[in-house]
């Protein structure tokens, strides 16, 4: 019975022995794992606060960045010498109504910048310039116009009195077109057709236009500089609409409109338009008309022509490219 006491002891003995060695190693072992000792510290150190702790620290080292971003050189750009320069634009003096009746006023920017101006028009003395302003109102989708005319400053040279005209504010309005806010989408526009031979007198045209339906009409005017007076010239549509009805076509049914392409070279005291009629396809030509500044004695030129020769009065500056 002792022996075999003996023996229990001893297995038992054996038995805690292993146990500790096995606790003691495995003790060791999530130690040095999880728990921050020596090892495990050179292996894994702690992040580093850089965060400032005091508002004077924050700004010091907000200092030190932008100095450090100044020190950054900036980029050299090396010319080649084969790389061309593009020249210069130079302001060049042209005639204006050349050629005939293809000036218009370009609204393609009009909604964006709700203001637009167009080109000055010199008179033939280089004394007068003429020009007018389109506004555009969002709110109602409609546009009107003034035509303006300003005194150029004689003592400079032609060139520098054209482009310092623009800032000279003496300007005077000729003209405005009416505007009726219960109409929406009417849009009228108001351009230089041509100063007179003598430059006494100006022709421009104003376009009115109903935009949702297409639908246009144009009116010729005459601002007189000796009286001070306008005339619209509606005797010119007058006499279109009573010669085709004699001949069985109402035009007052159709869409229909003049082109005025400027002053008469033989007749300087009248001013030549073309009208057509709007068909679905090709235009239908209704002649080459004239009439005189005063609106009278609209007559009839060709029917089939349209090659009549105006005069080109009015001058522009054209910016171009130098050789």
């Amino acid at each position: 019975m002792f022996k075999t006491f003996i023996r229990f002891l001893a297995v038992f003995l054996c038995l805690c022995t292993v146990n500790a060695v096995f606790a003691f190693d495995f003790e060791k072992d999530v130690a040095s794992k999880f728990f921050w000792t020596k090892s495990y510290k050179k292996k894994h150190p702690k992040p580093e606060n850089n965060m400032p702790k005091t508002m004077q620290e924050y700004y010091r080292e907000v200092n030190k960045a932008a100095a450090k971003n100044m020190q950054i050189p900036s980029p050299q750009f090396e010319k080649d010498e084969k790389l061309v320069d593009l020249p210069d634009p130079e302001l060049l003096l042209r005639k204006y109504n050349n050629p005939p009746g293809t000036i218009d006023i370009n609204l393609n920017s009009l909604k964006k910048k709700k203001q637009i101006n167009s080109i000055g028009v010199v008179s033939p003395q280089f004394d007068k310039m003429v020009y007018s302003t389109v506004f555009y109102y969002p709110s109602t989708k409609t546009a009107s116009s003034e035509l303006y005319l300003l005194n150029l400053d004689m003592s400079k040279d032609v060139q520098s009195r054209i482009e310092d005209a623009h800032v000279n504010y003496g300007k005077k309005t000729v003209y405005r077109t009416e505007m009726d806010a219960l109409d929406p989408d009417i849009q009228k526009t108001l351009t230089v057709v041509d100063w007179s031979t003598d430059g006494k007198r100006i022709a421009f045209k104003e376009k009115i236009s109903f935009t949702p339906e297409g639908l246009w009409k144009t009116n010729l005017l005459v601002y007189n500089l000796e009286t001070g007076s306008l005339k619209e010239l509606s005797e010119i549509r007058s006499a279109i609409e009573y010669y085709w009805r004699q001949h069985n076509l109402n035009l007052k049914k159709y869409r229909w409109d003049i082109y005025p392409i400027g002053w008469d070279s033989i007749n300087p005291e009248r001013v030549v338009v073309f009208a057509y009629a709007a068909t679905g396809e090709k235009p239908k030509y209704l002649g080459a008309w004239s009439v005189d500044y005063k609106g009278d004695r609209a007559m009839l030129m060709s029917l089939t022509s349209t090659d009549f020769i105006v005069s080109q009065n009015g001058f522009c500056l054209t910016t171009e490219l130098k050789n």
